[in-house]
């Protein structure tokens, strides 16, 4: 799943593997415990974090809304 900023891919694969059914993610990497992607304005080296995406619309809201929109975990 590739062809953008990395911002959007990591939120296209969030939603395939939630829709497959594949994102039971124990133990992830975020503050929440599941795959979030971690944003930062300057990136820690050795860390999960990835700095900000600066093309088109903002994406941060759209990362930060994917738990919520689309838990991990069994789908219902």
């Amino acid at each position: 799943m590739s062809g953008d900023t990395p911002c959007t891919d990591h939120i296209i694969a969030w939603k395939v593997r939630d829709r497959l059914g594949l994102d039971r993610v124990p133990n992830g990497v975020s503050a929440t415990g599941d795959d979030t992607l971690i944003i930062a304005n300057t990136v820690t080296p050795n860390t999960f974090e990835h700095p900000t995406c600066p093309v088109g619309d903002d994406p941060v809201p759209v990362i930060n809304a994917l738990p919520n929109e689309f838990p991990i975990g069994p789908n219902s």
